[in-house]
């Protein structure tokens, strides 16, 4: 009798809330120049020059076309450790930016020390590469903390064809949850 007074007056129902999302995303627009590197064939050199965030950051990329794809071989140096953007930001990662906007993750960027070296190749015929301050190695989209961005020298020759690539990134702080602290039970490992 109790069970059936209980099901009539819905004590099994659910209870309805508000629904909060624990991550917002905001899409920030950058520009980067992009090279067609379809035409070209043997090698190419362009550099990689520190943004605002990263002044002194400096590199020089090899770039060779391959058939079906292209092997870019590059050296950083004046890196400093990602940590400086926050806790949050772990490693560097280096981008391919397509015309069209497309962003595809080459690698990770391991420091030594301020230097680092990355051998990396890519299906892409036309892009940019920008470098970026991120929470771990396998992120799918860039955040907003471009490092470094790839810049044409006076001696790069041949037939390479020049596009503003525009992308989106993930704004600052977009890696912390916005959820009360308080409410968080850290794991521990013993």
């Amino acid at each position: 009798m109790v069970l059936s007074f209980l099901a009539v007056h819905g004590w099994g129902q659910a209870v309805q809330t508000e629904s909060v999302p624990i991550y917002r995303i905001t899409v920030v627009e950058r520009t980067t120049r992009a090279i067609n590197y379809r035409h070209r064939g043997g090698s190419t050199t362009i550099d990689f020059k520190g943004t605002e965030l990263l002044p002194r950051a400096r590199g020089e990329a090899k770039v060779e076309s391959k058939q079906g794809y292209i092997e870019i071989e590059v050296e950083f140096d004046d890196l400093q450790p990602a940590t400086q953007f926050g806790p949050e930001y772990m490693t560097y990662v280096m981008w391919a930016v397509t015309p069209e906007g497309r962003a595809t993750n080459l690698g990770e960027v391991l420091l030594n020390g301020t230097k680092s070296k990355l051998n990396v190749t890519t299906e892409l015929q036309a892009f940019g590469l920008i470098i970026t301050a991120e929470p771990h190695f396998a992120v799918t989209r860039p955040s907003n903390l471009v490092v470094m961005e790839n810049s044409l020298r006076p001696e790069t020759r041949g037939n390479i064809e020049l596009v503003e690539a525009k992308y989106e990134l993930l704004e600052r702080g977009q890696y912390t949850a916005e959820i009360d602290r308080a409410k968080v039970i850290p794991i521990r490992l013993d």
